[in-house]
């Protein structure tokens, strides 16, 4: 039965649909576009796939599940502010380093000044807000590259945390007179401490009886809320149009300086955020602290899917990189595979993630493909 379409100069035929060798290539081309727009989550089923064939409940369990994804939570929120930056057609090189001058930061004020989490965090990120407002006064009014800005304040932020630190670890376990840690202390340890959880003794939807950390909370607000931004508000459409194309969008109305410095002061406040929870899971804020973070952060955000041309990605593509990236080292420390090996890895599939993200990667792939069809039906 033919199908028609009813219009102004009667009823015609409806335009019928492709068949054989045709109808396979079109069909081939709507599959190789899918899989484009899902590689991180195909990636991330094969790491899954991965985990439970090489080592079974070992990883497939909801501790080794949450700790895993405990311990890559400060880098996931570092992801977080990256993308921002990424999506604007930026690079952010410097987030490590001011995770660790907020980690000495957060030390410092809890040794020091004995000051609560409660005004500890928030300081923190307005440490990291303020310097990263510089990032982004440098290069929106300096016009300097990005590049070359961020790469300059990782060295400046790094030197000023190891001068003020003089080059020496602050621990964050106070002991009281009584031998047992001060209350600030055992309330900083909440921040990510391993075994200091929010919620924990009762059953939680995935996670059992292993208990939530306020890592893994903070990881997911953080998450929730700036996809929120990116997908609901004026201000997350101005990050695409200035990532998409700043010319447009300068001539749209959009205040490119401001979205920019915004952007870069968004995420060095994220990343001051997040040097309370590092100083807590490693129990104390080294001067070194996030050291290669950044890179991390990056891989994250390329394999989830945001574009280093800027205008393309969402939070949620970076946060199924970060899950990646935490699953993989997870699934390669239970296997004993070194850490040199490791580093190959991950610089490998970072570069399989940008190749895939090609424009026409695809479409060269499957052409030949294509071709053999068409010749086959000739």
């Amino acid at each position: 039965m033919t199908d028609t379409i009813s219009g102004s100069s009667g009823t015609t035929a409806a335009p019928p649909q492709p068949a054989g060798p045709k109808g396979a290539v079109e069909r081939l081309r709507r599959a190789a576009s899918a899989l484009g727009s899902l590689q991180s989550y195909i990636g991330l089923l094969l790491v899954i796939a991965v985990g439970i064939a090489t080592k079974g409940a070992v990883f497939w369990n909801q501790t080794n599940l949450t700790n895993a994804i405990t311990a890559f939570a400060s880098r996931g929120i570092l992801a977080v502010g990256v993308t921002l930056v990424i999506l604007t057609a930026g690079i952010d090189l410097s987030v490590g380093s001011v995770l660790g001058i907020g980690s000495m930061t957060a030390a410092m004020l809890l040794v020091h000044h004995g000051l609560s989490p409660w005004l500890i965090v928030p300081a923190c990120a307005a440490v990291g807000a303020l310097f990263w407002l510089l990032n982004g006064i440098g290069t929106t009014w300096l016009r300097i590259q990005s590049f070359v800005m961020t790469l300059a304040m990782l060295s400046v932020v790094r030197g000023l945390d190891r001068q003020f630190s003089d080059n020496v670890a602050v621990g964050v376990q106070l002991i009281g007179p009584d031998g047992k840690p001060t209350p600030q202390a055992d309330a900083f340890a909440r921040l990510g401490t391993p075994g200091h959880q929010l919620v924990s003794g009762s059953w939680l939807p995935l996670f059992g009886r292993a208990g939530i950390g306020y890592p893994l909370v903070a990881f997911f607000v953080v998450c929730v809320v700036f996809q929120l931004i990116l997908s609901r508000t004026r201000f997350g459409r101005h990050i695409y149009a200035v990532g998409g194309n700043p010319v447009a969008a300068r001539l749209s109305g959009v205040n490119v300086t401001l979205v920019v410095i915004a952007v870069f002061t968004l995420s060095g406040m994220l990343a001051g955020f997040a040097g309370p929870i590092d100083a807590a899971y490693s129990a104390s804020a080294d001067p070194l602290a996030g050291t290669g973070y950044e890179l991390d952060a990056i891989a994250a955000c390329v394999i989830g899917g945001t574009s280093l041309a800027g205008g393309k990605g969402s939070i949620t593509g970076t946060a199924v990189g970060a899950l990646i990236l935490t699953l993989l080292d997870n699934v390669l420390g239970l296997n004993a595979v070194s850490d040199n090996l490791q580093l190959i890895i991950k610089g490998l599939i970072v570069v399989v993630a940008v190749v895939l993200q090609r424009p026409g990667f695809l479409k060269s792939v499957t052409e030949p493909l294509t071709r053999r069809l068409r010749a086959g039906r000739g």
